[in-house]
């Protein structure tokens, strides 16, 4: 009986908690109409049968940009997929968050009902879903690539609690490739947890960081040749100490000090609450494992509060790796699985079951608020692929994500090629995102320019002869041309650290694929 009633409970808050992303209109968020873009540029990559992409042809202002090489690619094939079947950039992008958060969901209860019982499963995955944070995620800041990585964050923590190796590593891929930042703070959490766990599956950990590797070491590796990847000042977004206890909510980006309207960044009423109570259960746990478990919880829940606020600036000056989170306030990530594992030991150490039900109703209660965003008329496509402040950008804060060679081009070139010296002409034989092959009749020695941004991959060759692209001048793809009728070819290929990155993942699917099948086929013959 009260299994039912719990499971009522989380259904219910559930369609209330996702009402909004399955309702006509549109959500303004902070990242959303970027993300949309983006959805649209991968579709176009995808649909030219490129199934890795690494380039935007179509943004700033038609010259393109390396984006995908740089920004995680996973929400992209969610959204272009939902954009595929027919719904608008909008919809597909909330259907891309209603998809992160209810597999979120789904694969947190797995894992807490495997450790605890269903029931406890069931309170925990509702504590889980009701951290105000999430709300931030969804329908204030509409980070969708934060949202898909938690999902895959729960999936590891439920593979390892199921023995399942390969899914662990295709989880740990999926959550690098949905969004790199994050993954930098959960990375370090899955390996504790699987060192108090079990050993083995670090092992597994590092082949899905070998799967991912074809995104993120190219990015690692070219960071240098672009800039606005990052320019966020993490010191003016520390939240104060009242910010992470009271509940507020406001819709707003985070700034310095408490401006009006601010974007909630509080830890929850509720998981304070189960976080007190779990510290007194587990002080007189006998179970060793749990107890290591709930108090390492309780611990970094602490170490995360203490992170997130400006006593502990000096840290974040001295390790290099913290910059690159951006906002201590995104740590909040972190404590949503900590309040699902904290309540749902609650719920299991209770005598009476009742009060779980309780807890996850307060739960409820506390962020049902914070489901209800603000919402404007529908926009369809027309509404964005005629702008050009989105189709012309290059789907970044103030445009500021380009190469060190250019910055954003703020218009668009006449043509596809021009021949900037000498005298001459060039016919666009045939084209796309990441080819051009030009006809040339050049009557004395010429440069030519082809109205693309230079990043490194891509190739002239002349007559099938290599030529030396001059990319200093303004950043794009120039080069000289001799007397003479000639056969050109502009192609963006792979470079050796792509390729090779490329070789780790192949070599990791390979080996997973493999082994999974040995594993199998020893299990039946014996």
């Amino acid at each position: 009986m009260r299994m039912k009633i719990v499971f009522s409970i989380l259904i219910g808050a559930l369609f209330l908690a996702v009402l909004p992303l399955f309702n006509p209109g549109f959500l303004p968020t902070h990242d959303g109409e970027y993300h949309m873009i983006r959805f649209y540029e991968f579709e176009t990559m995808l649909r030219a049968g490129y199934w890795f992409p690494r380039w935007a042809p179509g943004l700033n202002s038609g010259y393109g940009v390396p984006l995908f090489n740089f920004h995680y690619p996973f929400p992209n094939y969610i959204g272009a997929f939902y954009h595929s079947l027919g719904w608008s950039l909008s919809d597909a992008f909330k259907l891309a968050l209603a998809t992160g958060y209810l597999s979120a969901g789904l694969f947190c209860y797995f894992w807490l009902s495997k450790i605890f019982d269903k029931f406890s499963g069931a309170v925990g995955t509702i504590a889980f879903l009701f951290v105000p944070y999430w709300f931030v995620e969804l329908y204030v800041r509409g980070s969708v690539g934060e949202v898909i990585a938690i999902a895959w964050f729960m999936l590891v923590l439920a593979a390892i609690e199921y023995r399942n190796g390969a899914l662990v590593s295709v989880a740990t891929a999926g959550m690098i490739l949905s969004h790199n930042i994050l993954s930098m703070v959960f990375l370090p959490l899955l390996a504790g947890y699987m060192v108090l766990r079990t050993r083995w599956y670090l092992g597994y950990m590092i082949i899905g960081l070998g799967l991912a590797a074809y995104f993120w070491i190219p990015a690692l590796w070219e960071r240098n040749f672009v800039v606005g990847l990052n320019v966020v000042n993490f010191r003016e977004h520390f939240p104060e100490l009242f910010q992470l206890l009271i509940p507020f909510g406001g819709t707003n980006f985070s700034q310095a000090g408490v401006p009006d309207g601010e974007m909630s960044q509080q830890l929850g009423v509720m998981t304070i609450v189960v976080g007190m109570f779990a510290l007194a259960f587990c002080i007189g746990e006998k179970e060793q494992w749990l107890k290591r478990l709930i108090g390492g919880s309780l611990s970094l829940l602490l170490l995360v509060i203490v992170l997130m606020l400006s006593i502990s600036r000096p840290v974040w000056e001295t390790l290099a790796a913290l910059p690159l989170l951006q906002y201590p306030w995104r740590l909040l990530a972190v404590v949503v699985p900590l309040a699902g594992l904290l309540a749902a030991y609650f719920g299991y150490r209770l005598h009476s079951r009742w009060i779980g039900i309780v807890i996850a109703i307060m739960f409820i209660g506390f962020s049902l608020p914070y489901t209800k965003p603000v919402t404007y008329a529908p926009r369809d496509d027309r509404y964005y692929l005629s702008r050009r402040e989105f189709t012309d950008g290059t789907s970044s804060l103030g445009n500021s994500f380009s190469t060190v060679w250019s910055p954003w081009k703020s218009s668009r070139a006449g043509q596809v090629v021009d021949v900037t010296e000498g005298k001459g002409t060039a016919t666009v034989q045939s084209q796309k995102p990441l080819s051009i092959w030009l006809a040339a009749d050049i009557k004395e020695d010429a440069m030519m320019r082809v109205n693309v941004l230079y990043f490194p991959g891509w190739n002239v060759r002349i007559d099938g002869k290599k030529q030396t692209i001059d990319y200093k001048k303004d950043g794009t793809v120039s080069f000289p041309v001799g007397k003479g009728s000639h056969e050109i070819s502009v192609l963006f290929t792979e470079t050796p650290v792509r390729v090779g990155a490329d070789l780790v993942s192949f070599a990791c699917l390979f080996w997973l694929i493999c082994s999974t099948i040995l594993k199998r086929y020893y299990a039946h013959s014996n």
